[in-house]
């Protein structure tokens, strides 16, 4: 067990030393009008500073989360009355913060939306960076600053009626989920769905992938959804170990009628080795990825290529290292030089020994952790695509 009065030596040390450096993350320092809750955005005035500017806006937010809720430390949905541009993030006015409670590297998102980006620049996932949050002024520890997915963010053409976006749609399960809302069956986000329901269109969607023939699905796929964008997430999928974003965790959108769908990744704590609850996953076996329709059928129907395709796209990341030990661990040792003071001042509130924790992992032997399953998931992966 960590020794309390320990790691605040540890924290007057990396105190001083930053202090003659210079170098300080954002802060964000939340002022409720009313007390936060779940189900409602509150007024709030924001207090923002980093090494350029310092703005105070004014704003509604609320707690967010799924299972995360029950963590003492809480993420928060932010929507602000005007834009603003936060540390290299594009200006806008809807942010996640995000507690990254469960992650001691506090990386698993932020490397995985990176790395999807790297990828491809036609991928879409979010920008992030690390701040201190503070609330009324008390220091509430080391978040994840991210932009919202969103029409805007996606590049939606809102003035055309076949754009559309939804969140965690049931299309690739086999046996749909049953969703809270028994209309807005596929958690539409884009139009509104009181404004013009496109549950239609993915009920066709979902009808062309679980009944047309092999020839048809063949043939016609690539009308329905942008092939390359299913391949960089498969490849993504298998290399993070994110058995949780197979069948949920991405949105699904429609930019115009003259575009097929694409995929935009979300939520991947379950990853590099671990489950979203932080326990040690089971990633000695590449992950079945056939339990979505979509990769099951492009897999294993011959007419679509799609087998030769995966094998050719994962040999070119690979040979641009840009699927490599080293560009995944210097992500890791980048992102570490900004929060090891953080991280260290945020476990004196939140510490690693806590009983939501699979073990006692410090951020330094979390941090291990990611590159050594890094090694072994791109080592096993390479002889997985000898062998497809």
């Amino acid at each position: 067990m960590k020794i309390i009065l320990k790691k605040y030596w540890i924290f007057i040390l990396l105190f001083s030393f930053l202090s003659c450096s210079g170098k300080r993350l954002p802060t964000i320092n939340i002022v409720p009008i009313k007390t936060t809750n779940w189900k409602t955005k509150n007024e709030c005035v924001i207090i923002y500073s980093d090494d350029k500017i310092s703005d105070t806006l004014s704003g509604r937010i609320k707690f967010r989360g799924g299972m995360s809720s029950r963590y003492f430390k809480h993420s928060y949905t932010l929507e602000l009355d005007s834009s603003i541009c936060l540390d290299g993030l594009a200006c806008n006015d809807d942010y996640i913060i995000n507690a990254n409670y469960i992650d001691k590297s506090f990386m698993r998102h932020k490397v995985s939306y990176d790395l999807f980006r790297e990828m491809n620049s036609e991928n879409k996932s979010v920008k992030s960076t690390y701040v201190n949050v503070n609330v009324n002024n008390v220091y509430e520890g080391l978040y994840l600053l991210m932009e919202k997915i969103n029409a805007s963010f996606l590049g939606l053409n809102k003035s055309d009626t076949m754009a559309m976006l939804f969140k965690d749609p049931s299309v690739f399960r086999t046996k749909p989920y049953k969703n809270s809302d028994t209309l807005n069956i596929y958690n539409q986000r884009f139009p509104k769905f009181i404004n013009a329901d496109k549950t239609y269109y993915l009920s066709e969607f979902r009808d062309f992938l679980f009944n047309s023939s092999d020839d048809k699905f063949a043939t016609s796929i690539d009308k329905w959804i942008d092939v390359e964008s299913i391949i960089d997430w498969h490849l993504l999928l298998l290399l993070t170990n994110n058995g949780d974003g197979i069948q949920k965790n991405f949105y699904l959108y429609k930019q115009d009628r003259n575009t097929p769908f694409k995929i935009a990744i979300w939520d991947y704590d379950h990853t590099f080795g671990r489950d979203g609850d932080n326990e040690k996953n089971n990633y000695d076996s590449v992950m079945f990825c056939e339990n979505s329709i979509v990769i099951d059928r492009l897999l294993n129907i011959s007419e679509t290529n799609y087998k030769q395709k995966l094998i050719s796209r994962w040999n070119e990341l690979r040979n641009n290292k840009v699927i490599s030990v080293a560009n995944i661990s210097n992500q890791i040792d980048e992102n570490y030089s900004l929060i090891q003071f953080e991280a260290e001042r945020n476990s004196l509130i939140w510490p690693d020994n806590d009983k939501w924790y699979a073990d006692e992992y410090s951020i330094e032997e979390e941090l291990q952790f990611l590159k050594d399953y890094t090694a072994y998931k791109i080592n096993s992966l390479d002889n997985y695509f000898v062998d497809l």
